[in-house]
């Protein structure tokens, strides 16, 4: 006698393989990603003037605050150009003393190598040694005091002093700022300092290690005080330039 087999656990089974069959399937055709799918490299880490600049200010707080270089302004006292060079880019930074609105005296200059990777360089070195007081050199108190290596100091200048600059026009450079009151802020408001420039328009204090904003107040004669700058002492002097507009045009 011949018993016939349930259809229902046939038909089962056979759900259950074509099921099994099509998600194997489903696995083993997934494509890897062509190379132009891949993820785009990222983008070089100094692509502009402006990056190599700030690459180099970064890396020495003696340079901090320090701006451009004005080709309109003679005996700018301290300042960075930026030209493009083989790889990456070339800064040069260069800071004057010693009678500056006449052209300045004596000058150091560093001149530094940027990759587009990002890394600094020192390419070369001139000039005599950078006294306190002016960015670039070394900390002192308020007051003239000893140097104590940590801290802030600065310069105030205004220009411009003609209406029309000339190269090379002694008469028309930028003059220092006596007088003026400048306040050193700590990040949570408190201040810490209250400075007033000496007759080269000179400015530093001692500070704590930590984070800070120097205030200029407005001075006689001028349009409008500098913007506020932010600065970061860590264990070094952190420098400075605070320019004012004369207003002349």
């Amino acid at each position: 006698m011949i018993v016939a087999r349930p259809m229902k656990t046939v038909v089962l089974r056979i759900l259950v393989a074509s099921s099994v069959a099509v998600s194997m399937a489903a696995c083993s055709g997934a494509a890897a990603p062509s190379a132009s799918q891949a993820a785009a490299s990222p983008p070089t880490a100094v692509d502009s003037p402006a990056a190599a600049a700030a690459r180099v200010l970064a890396a020495d707080t003696r340079f901090a605050g320090l701006r451009p270089r004005d080709p309109n302004v003679i005996g700018q006292c301290c300042f960075y150009q930026v030209e493009p060079a083989a790889s990456g880019y070339a800064v040069t930074i260069e800071v004057g003393w010693g009678d500056c609105p006449s052209g300045c005296i004596d000058r150091h200059r560093w001149v530094f190598d940027v990759s587009p990777g990002g890394d600094v360089t020192l390419r070369a070195e001139s000039g005599p040694a950078v006294p306190a007081g002016v960015p670039g050199g070394g900390g002192s108190s308020a007051g003239g005091g000893v140097p104590s290596g940590v801290g802030v100091a600065g310069v105030a200048t205004a220009g411009p002093t003609c209406p029309v600059v000339s190269d090379n026009d002694p008469s028309c450079a930028e003059r220092p700022v006596a007088g003026a009151m400048v306040h050193i802020v700590a990040a949570d408001g408190t201040e810490v300092a209250t400075l007033t420039t000496d007759a080269q328009g000179r400015f530093s204090a001692d500070l704590e290690p930590g984070a800070y904003q120097v205030v200029a107040d407005d001075a006689a004669g001028l349009m409008h005080r500098p913007d506020p700058v932010t600065i970061t002492v860590t264990n070094g002097v952190v420098t400075v330039q605070l320019s004012y507009d004369t207003g002349i045009r």
